[in-house]
């Protein structure tokens, strides 16, 4: 593992460019309601070479750290629900490729929400020193919900306090989830004037968690009382708000 790891750094420092997307998508998030049956992802090839691409269903859990992890089960998983192609294939310099996805829900389907991860990756081969080739390579993980029936979720903020990560101030503080479904949206910090003082976009807390920490961090040295606010997304299904006052000393 420690050869391999040097030999990945060694690579990206020889070859730079190869951390530059070469496959670009049209949404990082793909969401069934309970009226929906499909859906479709765009991917383009923005490089100057042919980039070949594979797709898979896998599954993914998260801890109370916010921490995503691979999973082999999932009392949930929306893998048995969804059927997509293509699986693979290859697109030309400047083309697109649309991933198909249908939802197929079996009789008695019981009320919730389910969930999975397609695992896209692409490369493109690339010509290295003397006569080894390489090939760049880059992985998406695009979350997929389905939800089904009668579902809820309502949420509280709790807990803050300013911590530094990377050398940054953050506001730390745990965001609670109650019903049968996951939240997702996103956090906003205000002063006592309105003014925006810290943004966190696109955070997700999935069942069966009950809480999750969140880190929001801060773009200046406000000192005072501050607004805490957490707004669900209504594109992907969501309702529930929050909001928490805090004083950063």
């Amino acid at each position: 593992m420690l050869v391999a790891t040097r030999v990945l750094i060694l690579f990206l420092i020889l070859f730079p460019f190869v951390a530059s997307a070469n496959i670009t998508l049209s949404k990082y998030r793909l969401y069934f309601d309970s009226n929906d049956r499909a859906e479709a992802l765009q991917l383009r090839n923005v490089g100057s070479a042919d980039a070949q691409f594979t797709a898979e269903l896998t599954l993914s859990a998260m801890t109370e750290e916010g921490e995503v992890y691979s999973v082999f089960e999932l009392d949930n998983a929306a893998t048995p629900l969804i059927r997509y192609s293509p699986k693979r294939g290859t697109i030309a310099p400047g083309q697109r490729q649309a991933l198909r996805f249908a939802l197929r829900k079996p009789a008695g389907l019981a009320d919730g929400e389910y969930r999975a991860v397609l695992k896209l990756t692409s490369s493109v081969p690339t010509s290295g020193t003397g006569a080894v080739t390489l090939s760049s390579k880059l992985a998406y993980s695009i979350p997929i919900v389905v939800r089904h029936g009668r579902l809820n979720a309502t949420t509280s903020l709790t807990n803050p306090q300013i911590v530094m990560s990377q050398g940054t101030p953050h506001i730390q503080l745990w965001q609670t989830r109650q019903g049968n479904r996951s939240l997702f949206g996103n956090f906003t910090v205000s002063d006592d004037k309105g003014n925006e003082v810290g943004v966190l976009n696109g955070v997700a807390t999935y069942l069966p968690l009950e809480k999750r920490k969140v880190l929001i961090p801060l773009n200046s040295d406000y000192r005072g009382p501050v607004t805490i606010t957490f707004t669900e997304n209504e594109n992907y299904g969501g309702n529930a708000n929050a909001t928490l006052d805090y004083v950063i000393n």
